[in-house]
Formats: structure tokens, sequence, C-alpha cells
């Protein structure tokens, strides 16, 4: 069984003109683009911090690339663990970005974050928490912190 979020469309994580090019093809099996592990974390973090943001062009929006991003798509690193489906980046209406970096620093144990592997420095994520699932031993080498690259 593929997982499919419980507060999250399609819509809301895939851009636009590759939603538009591949929906009625694919339908719901596009959610196999996506690392399940950060589709869950979008769940619970939607269950953390209530109403959550993604790509909003459907409604008129300048968001497109919060979600996948197809190795075409301009925006971000030729390597992002967006052009995985391993990464996302939520905007939060009750939190800041930096407020939701700093609960993870404090409760790295709580459920909303089990598979967070990777966040961006808030310096460079102002306004959104990116987060990913990439290879990386937590564990051992505690969440990393990265500044994103062109």
């Amino acid at each position: 069984m593929i997982y499919k979020c419980e507060h999250f469309h399609l819509i809301e994580l895939l851009p636009k003109i590759f939603y538009n090019e591949n929906v009625a093809k694919y339908k719901d099996n596009l959610w196999f683009l996506f690392d399940p592990k950060v589709l869950i974390t979008l769940d619970r973090l939607r269950k953390r911090y209530g109403k959550t943001h993604m790509n909003d062009w459907k409604w008129g929006g300048s968001n497109d690339s919060k979600g996948f991003r197809p190795p075409e798509d301009s925006e971000g690193a030729k390597l992002s663990q967006h052009r995985f489906g391993r990464a996302a980046d939520p905007k939060f209406e009750s939190v800041t970005a930096d407020e939701a970096r700093e609960d993870l620093k404090k409760n790295p144990n709580d459920p909303a974050f089990e598979y967070i592997t990777t966040i961006e420095d808030g310096k460079i994520a102002k306004t959104w928490f990116h987060f990913d699932t990439r290879n990386w031993n937590k564990t051992i080498n505690g969440i990393l912190v990265v500044k994103p690259i062109g």
C-alpha cells in the first residue's frame, strides 16, 4: 500500500506544470514520487502546528516548488533532496520557521520529527521550515544543518 497524505493533496506538493502534465495519466500513483517519511512528517507537522502551507499556485499564489521538484525545475540545486522526493518546505500559520527549528532542537524525540535528518539554516530559510529525510545518521551525527546551494 502506498502512503498518501492525510492533510495534503498532490496539487499542494507538485509544481504546476508537472502536475498538469502528469495527473491525468498517473492520478494518485504520483504519490510514488515521495519518500513516505516526508509525507508522514508533513502530516505530523500539520497535526503539531495546525494550518500548514505548501504550494499555493492553484489559488493564485507564487509557491510552486515547496515539495517535489522534477529535474527540469530551475528552483534549487541540481541534487536537491526535493528532486528525490525527500524534502519539503512547509510554512506554518501558528509558528515561525525559527520557532519550529527551536522546537525540533528542544524536542528531538517527538514523533513529528522522527524522520527528519536535515534542516536548512535559519539565516537562509527565513519563512519556511525546510526539512528532508536524506541518508544521514542523525543518531550518531545529530541533525544536519545545511545552507542551500544554487
